[in-house]
């Protein structure tokens, strides 16, 4: 598997990843519009959320920018810690969760950004970020990801563990709008 950044691909190890292989990529593929069940993503937990996050070229590349610094994430209240080897830490209050970035591309119209869970993530799964910029001006930011509650507290207190998952995906898609 290769990771592809502003035109330069390098050699991924994914054997640490908490998900099963055959479904490495598919946060991606959802984002394509192909359906959990074509993927064979039963009994996974889908999020898809979307938000307009303003008009034209300066909108996207500030988009870009916020997503690719991480501060999407720091506006919805995660810490973010570069680990090396494309591995982050994200913290939110107690909780402190790896992530392997996959792939982070930018074309003429599409900035993507997708991370995988690593050992000690709370959840399991894949999480992609795209900022889009639409023939007529339009840029949205979508988050979609696939996951299972990986610890125990969030499987005891799953739909507690769910609110709080829409509600920083809602964060980060707020935190990537242009100030």
């Amino acid at each position: 598997m290769f990771r592809q950044t502003e035109g330069k691909s390098t050699r991924m190890d994914y054997s640490e990843l908490t998900y099963p292989q055959q479904f490495h990529g598919h946060a991606e593929r959802l984002l394509e519009g192909e359906t959990p069940a074509d993927l064979g993503l039963g009994g996974w937990t889908i999020t898809d959320s979307s938000m307009v996050l303003g008009q034209g070229r300066e909108c996207f590349d500030q988009a870009t920018h916020r997503l690719f610094t991480w501060q999407a994430h720091r506006s919805a209240g995660v810490r973010v810690r570069d680990l090396g080897s494309d591995t982050v830490e994200l913290t939110i209050g107690p909780t402190r969760s790896r992530c392997l970035i996959l792939k982070q591309r930018t074309d003429a119209d599409r900035s993507l950004l997708i991370y995988g869970t690593l050992p000690g993530h709370v959840e399991s799964g894949e999480e992609a970020f795209q900022v889009s910029l639409s023939p007529d001006g339009t840029v949205t930011g979508r988050c979609v990801a696939f996951s299972r509650h990986a610890w125990i507290w969030a499987r005891v207190g799953a739909p507690v563990a769910r609110l709080v998952q829409l509600y920083i995906t809602r964060r980060y898609l707020q935190g990537m709008k242009p100030t």
